[in-house]
């Protein structure tokens, strides 16, 4: 009874503050909410709607893949939300859900480790409370999803080196295999790394704490166990990891090992630790509307990937009186601390210097943000929480742990004092503090109140826990923990969950209005930025985020055009998620010269700009002019766009890319009769284009184009999609190579004459994922109905008696 009054409990102190969202009135907009994941999902529901499967998004620039894309995370149940829920709430839903995901998981995994049931409350909300899971649950698709089966998989894992038999070993096993499989399809690897490295530490302590007789023969059985999740979990991933291994080379991500800056980018650093104590030292997401810290200059990363570190002031004190006491430490719990303080250490990055290790394999390479790490920690210290609530009430406290807390409430006490207006941090905020247009004044009457805030609910909680343990009324005060956890984060934590108004983020963007016809459009990634005063007078410049929200929408930034049916030339995926032939000639136009970043936006099929009204397109003309965020911008038109299929009838080669798109953006190219193939060596074409050539197409889709031409000397198709490996081509029926085209694009060779071409994009690598997945659960559902049926005959022996 008590375990389902706190369950219920938590749930309803997360869920009641976030109703709007549940119901789809406000929609969730911080970073990659809004930037990618929203736009994807509208884009791959619209395709599903039409009848069609969306492997690429049109929308995207040169026409990208989608359902092969980790991050869109298209081929996980959640999607099915929008087959019942309003778009905003099947949206909302999926980060939400995977909070209460992971807290009921981390419960299940303390239960599991043999923490009690009212500690085991307690772990499971210390962990989907920590500043780790909210900040990837209010905006990150993938990463919450992943975090939250994290514990999930261990405890399913826990159950092989304790099974009593091949048949017990089989179930784990096949458990364990159906969890990280459904991560895997979340679509966030560094984590499910991160997950096999923490399956195989809990399995290696339950082992180690077995009787010494039987420790060789668990680990045998956990071997055998683990080959067979691996075998299932991919199977049952098939459909996503084949297709994304059919393209993965191509990626930006794919074809880059990262320099040693990007991989180690985002690090944990030492200042952070004060958010243990201060959630909100970094700053307010809800309020700011900057994407970053708002101390930003204290450090050099330009990212703070996880907004909040915090594992939760309860669970971090409960931790440190725990740890006070010796009875707290055994085998498990030292284990455990070693595991989460080594986590720690590779959080920091480049700062470790073994972390080159991990920098000098390749596939670990592609595997950014040391601060993941962080995440194995925060489940280490929720564990911990769990076993510390358990000891709270063996004996009387000691008198130590009460002048830890009294030092607590002083240090809380002494913030509280410093952070008034004119105090001593003020003069070292305003050195350091990053203003962007915001009035410092604003920054600094948010920040004090933010700073006091934590301070007075940390003094409060270090009471709390004082009179817990002085308290004879609460023999296990697990399941008063677990509730007051999730209680306490509420003020630092619900400011995560950054949303606007539904209604407004899917009204269409004013300038939308004056386009005209199809075509794609260019917005420079390097806009102004707002004048915050302008978007909300009277607040000291310090706007909601959900204004700032609006105006990235106004401004057409990449890909928030997507959902409005808007053709984007240009995105930009830090991630490489993308093409990488896309991403070079995406990078090769912002730092281009006006002239030629115009020439190479026109031969890339740009018909429109929207840009700052400083930002000169020669070749392009303006239409109209808008004011967004206190900023001008001007569209502009481009008369005579490229066609997206079109003959050409000369072609140049050139030996490199870097050449190639010198070549598109110079004045000699004419990318409606060229094309630039590549080369062993660079060689120009030999004559002008023969003049004379037809092309009638039959259709034009996101995955194919198809047609007859019909010329009088030799050429090639070019087509505007991102070259893959996976675009197949067919002239006349028969295979033909796809060439890359003018270093992004896709050409097909035709001989002079009449001939028929296709271009399609190659589903068989997901048609071979889903035979995958559908053999394997073929295969699981045999042998567990025959595992069922010996244990059904072992319950119940036959006996043969009289028939009649």
């Amino acid at each position: 009874m008590r375990s389902a009054s706190t369950a219920a409990g938590v749930i309803l102190l997360f869920v009641l503050p976030l109703l709007p969202e549940i119901f789809g009135s406000r929609l969730l907009v911080f970073r990659d909410a809004q930037i990618t994941h929203w736009p994807w999902r509208r884009v791959a529901m619209a395709a599903l709607n039409s009848g069609r499967v969306p492997f690429l998004n049109e929308a995207a620039s040169g026409t990208e893949p989608l359902l092969a894309n980790p991050n869109a995370v298209l081929l996980y149940p959640t999607v099915l939300l929008e087959k019942v829920f309003p778009p905003a709430s099947a949206f909302n839903l999926h980060y939400l859900l995977h909070v209460l995901w992971a807290f009921f998981g981390a419960r299940l995994l303390a239960s599991r480790l043999g923490v009690s049931p009212g500690g085991s409350w307690f772990a499971g909300a210390a962990y989907a409370f920590s500043g780790m899971m909210l900040s990837y649950g209010s905006a990150f698709f993938n990463s919450s999803a992943s975090a939250s089966w994290l514990p999930w998989c261990a405890a399913a894992a826990l159950a092989i080196p304790r099974a009593a038999s091949w048949s017990a070993a089989a179930r784990g096993s096949g458990a364990t295999g159906l969890a990280f499989a459904l991560q895997l399809l979340a679509g966030e690897p560094a984590i499910s790394v991160l997950t096999a490295v923490f399956v195989v530490f809990v399995v290696l302590l339950e082992i180690a704490t077995a009787p010494r007789r039987e420790r060789l023969g668990r680990l045998g059985v956990s071997a055998a166990g683990g080959i067979a999740v691996g075998a299932i979990g991919l199977a049952f991933a098939a459909p996503l990891l084949v297709p994304l291994r059919a393209i993965f080379s191509l990626t930006y991500r794919g074809q880059h090992l990262y320099s040693e800056s990007a991989f180690g980018a985002a690090p944990f650093l030492p200042w952070r630790a004060v958010e243990w104590l201060f959630p909100r030292f970094a700053g307010n997401p809800a309020l700011l509307g900057s994407g970053a810290s708002w101390t930003h200059t204290i450090h050099d990363q330009e990212l703070v990937y996880i907004w909040c570190v915090s594992f939760g002031v309860l669970p971090l004190l409960a931790v440190a009186l725990a740890a006070l006491q010796r009875k707290f430490w055994d085998r498990r719990t030292i284990a455990i601390t070693a595991m989460g303080f080594i986590a720690l250490l590779f959080s920091f990055g480049f700062a470790l210097p073994f972390y080159r290790l991990i920098f000098a394999m390749g596939f670990f390479r592609r595997l950014r943000y040391p601060i993941k790490f962080y995440l194995l920690t925060t489940i280490a210290v929720a564990i911990l929480a769990g076993f510390a609530s358990d000891r709270f009430r063996e004996g009387r406290p000691a008198r130590r742990q009460g002048f830890f807390l009294g030092a607590v409430i002083v240090l809380f006490a002494a913030a509280f004092f410093l952070a008034h207006s004119g105090g001593a941090l003020d003069a070292f905020l305003r050195s350091h503090l990053i203003l962007g247009g915001v009035s410092a004044e604003g920054m600094l009457d948010a920040f004090h109140t933010s700073i006091r805030s934590d301070a007075v609910l940390g003094a409060i909680t270090a009471a709390i826990l004082g009179g817990i343990l002085l308290s004879k009324r609460l023999p296990r005060p697990g399941f008063a923990l677990a509730l007051l956890c999730a209680a306490l984060a509420l003020p630092w934590g619900l400011p995560l969950f950054v949303s606007a108004s539904t209604k407004d983020m899917t009204r269409r963007p004013a300038i939308l209005s004056a386009m005209r016809g199809t075509g794609r459009l260019y917005a420079p990634i390097d806009i102004p930025n707002p004048d915050f005063e302008a978007l909300e007078p009277g607040r000291k410049g310090l706007p909601r985020f959900e204004k700032v929200a609006r105006m990235l929408t106004e401004e057409l930034v990449p890909a928030t055009g997507e959902p409005f049916g808007l053709l984007h030339l240009f995105d930009h995926d830090p991630d490489g998620s993308y093409g990488f032939y896309n991403r070079l000639v995406s990078e090769a136009a912002v730092g281009a010269a006006p002239a030629d970043r115009s020439r190479l936006l026109r031969a890339f099929g740009a018909r429109w700009v929207f840009a700052s009204e400083t930002d000169k397109y020669p070749l392009f003309h303006p239409v109209t002019g808008i004011v967004v965020g206190g900023q001008n911008f001007v569209l502009h038109v481009l008369d005579d766009p490229v066609a997206e299929v079109r003959w050409a009838g000369r072609a140049d080669r050139r030996a490199s890319l870097s050449a190639a798109i010198v070549l598109v953006r110079s004045e000699r190219f004419r990318p409606e009769t060229d094309v630039v193939l590549p080369g062993r060596q660079d060689r120009d074409a030999a004559a002008a284009p023969v003049p004379g050539a037809r092309l009638t197409l039959s259709r034009v889709a996101p995955e194919e184009a198809a047609g007859i031409v019909d010329a009088p000397a030799d050429g090639h198709v070019v087509f505007a999609r991102t070259y893959f490996s996976a675009w197949k081509a067919r002239v006349d029926g028969a295979p033909a190579n796809v060439l890359v085209a003018n270093a992004r694009d896709l050409a097909v060779a035709v001989p002079a004459g009449r001939h028929s071409f296709e271009f399609t994009w190659d589903r068989g690598p997901f048609h071979r994922g889903v035979i995958a997945q559908a053999a394997a659960f073929a295969v699981l559902l045999v042998f567990a109905s025959a595992l069922a049926f010996t244990a059904l005959s072992r319950r119940r022996p036959f006996r043969a008696g009289k028939t009649s």
